[in-house]
């Protein structure tokens, strides 16, 4: 490799595991993707519905995958201008910073273990305070409640007098700058619900209402600010991986909307300013801060996406890999009937049911197992569908095309089946590297190349097949 080029790196923590992006801008601003290498950590399921990961783990597989990095390339640590980091979002990990110890495990976006926490708040009738400050409802899935369970369950852990609380930003960035410097973004920090996305700042009445110290949280840094120093490389740009995505597709328009199609689906239209949505079921949330100017997104979040298939691989055994479950969905017209309700971790958006209970339905003595794959398929669509609809409501915008990443956009008939139900044009950005490449762009102004660009547009109108479903889910929930 030329030396003289201008490298950087990118992390991306996700979920499953951690990646390392290698890339060179070239003269023209174009960012040329070198190397990637990735690693996984272990899935912790303590109980039914908990999700953890050891911050430790992670922690190493970042440094590992660094060293990896330069004993593969001829590069230097002096040869690389920044380290630009994008993670999963609501997951959260709490410390000592005297001993630099986890006090517990990080608790994953997914885990469910705070959903008697969530029903009391709710009886108690502060759904409607919470809402508007952070513009996220009471859920498991966010970060605070998950901390109440925590300091309900561990009373010492809360008066740790060394405490800190943060979201994985936070915790990779304390470590990477050897303690120094303890902050978060402001994409990632919206995503707690302590922070008040409109005065910008952890919110004191928040804070109590989750038993969360407030001293112990991170400072909050504009998205590309420069987060100390990682082996004197600087660290610029930290960005929410969802947000990331948004803003690495240059999706900054009013009205723009994406779709990453991973575990789970997060759906983003971009809103620019600071509006009142008036919808309860749909979440407004910070989608970065450039230049000191905050922009916000209205996002509908799906807990089931892909896992739905992984589910009914790796527990129904239906079928072996995605693949072959792709060839017995799309042997047939359709499923015949047969609906799944997607709530093997709750629903997300637009219904908001927490509990983990999922249901097939409709099944007859005619049903077979490919109806079963392919209504397994249908319910990605079927819930981005519904998501988009409620922000079509809530924002009066049109949205005429929907930009995709994640995985699953590989599979050509998923998308065309996506176009077929929307009603709307799906256009493919086929760089599975999006959140990676939005987090750079923060630290470099990135210009992408002319590609030419795969769009799906609707061949039939299935939206009549998704309104059966919608009804069977409605009724169900």
């Amino acid at each position: 490799m030329d030396v003289k080029e201008d490298y950087r790196v990118i992390i991306d923590q996700s979920t499953s595991g951690t990646k390392l992006l290698l890339v060179s801008i070239n003269e023209e601003g174009v960012p040329l993707i070198k190397k990637r290498i990735d690693k996984s950590h272990k899935q912790i399921y303590p109980k039914k519905g908990w999700v953890e990961h050891d911050p430790l783990e992670i922690l190493e597989n970042v440094k590992s995958l660094f060293n990896q990095l330069l004993d593969e390339t001829v590069l230097q640590k002096e040869d690389v201008k920044s380290i630009s980091l994008t993670n999963q979002r609501e997951t959260i990990v709490v410390w000592d910073k005297n001993t630099g110890k986890p006090l517990h495990n990080a608790m994953v976006w997914q885990c469910n273990r705070s959903l008697d926490i969530c029903k009391q708040l709710i009886n108690r009738g502060k759904e409607a305070v919470v809402q508007k400050k952070t513009g996220l409802k009471i859920d498991t899935y966010f970060s605070a409640p998950k901390l109440s369970w925590l300091f309900q369950s561990f009373p010492a852990i809360r008066q740790n007098q060394n405490l800190a609380v943060g979201t994985i930003d936070s915790w990779l960035i304390w470590n990477l700058t050897n303690r120094k410097i303890f902050a978060t973004d402001s994409s990632n920090a919206s995503r707690t619900l302590l922070y008040n996305i409109h005065t910008e700042s952890w919110d004191k009445e928040l804070c109590e209402l989750f038993d969360t110290p407030i001293e112990s949280l991170p400072e909050v840094y504009s998205s590309d600010s420069q987060f100390g120093s990682f082996e004197g490389i600087p660290i610029v740009g930290v960005i929410a991986d969802s947000q990331g995505a948004l803003y690495g597709q240059g999706l900054t328009e009013k009205g723009d909307v994406k779709a990453t199609l991973g575990t789970g689906c997060s759906v983003l239209m971009q809103i620019e300013s600071d509006l009142d949505s008036g919808n309860e079921t749909i979440l407004k949330t910070i989608g970065w801060k450039i230049n000191n100017k905050t922009s916000y997104a209205l996002e509908g979040i799906i807990r089931s996406c892909t896992d739905t298939l992984n589910w009914m691989s790796n527990e129904l055994g239906l079928f072996e890999t995605v693949s072959e479950g792709s060839e017995k969905a799309f042997s047939i017209s359709d499923s015949d009937g047969v609906y799944i309700v997607p709530a093997q971790l709750g629903l997300g958006a637009p219904f908001w049911e927490p509990e983990p209970n999922g249901a097939i339905v409709g099944l007859g003595r005619n049903s077979t197992k490919n109806h079963i794959i392919r209504a397994g398929f249908d319910t990605i669509v079927y819930q981005i569908k519904a998501v988009i609809d409620v922000m079509e409501v809530t924002s009066q915008i049109k949205v005429r095309k929907i930009n995709v990443d994640g995985g699953a956009i590989k599979n050509n008939r998923l998308m065309q089946l996506l176009a077929d139900v929307l009603q709307k044009n799906i256009v493919l950005n086929t760089k599975e590297e999006m959140s990676a490449l939005g987090a750079l762009n923060l630290a470099v102004k990135l210009k992408t190349k002319n590609e030419k660009l795969t769009i799906f547009y609707p061949i039939t109108d299935k939206s009549e097949d998704y309104k059966q479903w919608f009804d069977v889910v409605t009724k169900y929930v």
